[in-house]
């Protein structure tokens, strides 16, 4: 038994831990995850090398004390052309040379290899190449990629949500991605040799996923003998006292500037209302958000203490996603400062803004819901006791760092060993023994 496991409690413990995620920098709420899971794991005392495709390496990451960092130099597929690029971005085997490189200095008995992205360069090469090597390998579901081939369930040109089955006729001869019909096609080659051709999805030791909603979904079209395990995503938001939110008149908006996000509801319900509209991110739909709602105020991307500095001065926060988030990290971020969240149904916000108790939800994809809920928070007691009750709440289980972590090192100890690798040698240990002994 490797010595880590003999342990009771994070502080004992010591095992590698080979994190694979596409970038070596902040693109969103998984990269972060990524990130602060790196580090919460190595100040326990595990060996953490954090893998990556490509960069530049933020200067955060370079800060991660205890964390080895491999940065391959790739590029971002959304800023390559051509068939070697395409070719790369379906199965990256330069990327996987390189994994098992660093993987053949490594034991499978005390290793986990625990992938966040990976479809953005790395390719689920990388987790097929940890599986042959016989090392437990993980994969937390930021998004669908997986089973779907757009990754998110969702058909964008017509802002629907997918309830068709991944590869199947109906999906096949969906035009649901969004870009192109030849992008649909390169990403269903893509999904196809990951799934049907490596096997991958059935190989996995286990999957992590971050919302009931996430592993609900992702179990329609994973094998049925897929572990899955809800492991929320970190919310680094410390204990503060709370907004005073019935003060404040701002209803505020974070992320992408794009029509799956939901943006527009929120343009459109404060200009019916007249109220006030903060958007903090950018993208391609910003000269329409300023048209639906001129009185807006845009900042911008904003650092996450800005963010937060923003979030002081909302009223309430809107989570209008029009598609299946997986988590919602923004909207959990505003009910731990005491900010009531209004909050889209059908997404995974749902599972944490309890409509009428410390936030409002508005019926998916309706501009008309969402105004009428914002125009019910003009009452000031009622938002400051969905305020009192949204930081009391999050409150009684804050999704901390070490409680991710807490989480993390369960599934690791429960999975360790279990590669192909480790069992054979423990089957040849066990033989032997047994011919000693007779």
């Amino acid at each position: 038994m490797p010595p880590w496991r003999r342990g009771s409690g994070g502080s004992n413990l010591f095992v590698n831990i080979v994190i694979l995620n596409d970038a070596a920098f902040i693109r969103g709420g998984a990269d972060r995850v990524a990130f602060d899971s790196a580090r919460g794991l190595a100040a326990r005392g595990h060996r953490v090398n954090l893998f990556t495709a490509f960069g530049p390496v933020a200067p955060e990451v370079k800060a991660l004390e205890g964390v080895t960092v491999t940065c391959l130099g790739s590029a971002w597929l959304r800023n390559e052309r051509g068939p070697a690029a395409a070719l790369r971005g379906i199965w990256n085997r330069p990327a996987a040379k390189r994994l098992r490189v660093l993987l053949s200095d490594l034991d499978p008995a005390d290793t986990i290899v625990h992938t966040h992205l990976y479809a953005s360069s790395l390719s689920a090469s990388v987790m097929s190449a940890a599986l042959s090597a016989g090392f437990p390998t993980l994969l937390t579901l930021h998004d669908y990629f997986i089973t779907c081939p757009n990754g998110a369930y969702f058909v964008f040109p017509r802002s629907e949500i997918c309830g068709r089955r991944a590869l199947s006729l109906p999906c096949l001869a969906c035009n649901c991605d969004s870009r192109k019909r030849v992008h649909k096609a390169w990403r269903i080659a893509r999904t196809w040799i990951q799934g049907r051709v490596a096997r991958v999805p059935e190989r996995l030791t286990a999957y992590a996923a971050v919302s009931g909603a996430c592993a609900a979904l992702a179990r329609r079209d994973l094998p049925a003998s897929a572990r899955i395990e809800i492991i929320p995503n970190i919310v680094a938001v410390n204990r503060e006292k709370p907004v005073d939110v019935a003060l404040n008149q701002s209803f505020v908006f974070t992320g992408r500037f794009e029509d799956y996000k939901g943006p527009q509801l929120l343009a459109r319900a404060a200009s019916r209302l007249g109220v006030r509209a903060v958007f903090c991110g950018a993208g391609p739909m910003e000269a329409e958000l300023r048209r639906l709602c001129p009185g807006a105020t845009f900042t911008g991307w904003l650092t996450p203490n800005r963010i937060l500095q923003e979030l002081g001065q909302a009223r309430a926060f809107v989570f209008p996603s029009v598609y299946r988030e997986t988590f919602g990290l923004s909207a959990a971020e505003a009910l731990a400062r005491g900010i009531p969240v209004v909050a889209s149904r059908g997404t995974a916000a749902e599972e944490f803004v309890i409509d009428g108790q410390n936030g409002l939800l508005f019926d998916h994809n309706s501009a008309d819901d969402l105004t009428a809920q914002l125009a019910s928070l003009s009452d000031n007691a009622l938002v400051g006791r969905l305020g009192a009750e949204a930081y009391r709440r999050y409150w009684l289980e804050p999704l901390t760092e070490r409680a991710h972590v807490d989480k993390l090192e369960e599934l690791y100890r429960s999975v360790a060993g279990t590669g192909s690798r480790a069992r054979a040698a423990a089957r040849r240990l066990a033989q032997r023994e047994a011919a000693v002994h007779a």
